[in-house]
């Protein structure tokens, strides 16, 4: 199963991942450190790392005592591949 994408709120600038991991009690084996933390909207404060499966209960019962926001969430992360030739 691929790893989840964990999107969370955090005001201030992007955090380091060891800052994220932090704020969602997980250990450098949960999450995929080489990823790191990714902006999917900077300007709000929203970011994105990816947990192991493994890893998503830790992730939603961290979730759960947060101050809740709409945007925060454990979500699928599905491979992307063509569907067909590149276009010219």
């Amino acid at each position: 199963m691929p790893d989840l994408m964990l999107q969370f709120h955090h005001p201030g600038g992007k955090p380091s991942v060891a800052e994220a991991r932090a704020l969602f009690e997980l250990s450098a084996a949960d999450v995929d450190e080489n990823y790191g933390v990714t902006a999917t909207d900077p300007a709000n404060g929203i970011y994105v790392i990816l947990v192991k499966p493994e890893a998503a209960q830790k992730a939603q019962s961290a979730l759960a005592k947060r101050q809740p926001h709409s945007k925060e969430g454990l979500f699928g992360n599905p491979r992307v591949e063509p569907t067909g030739p590149p276009r010219p």
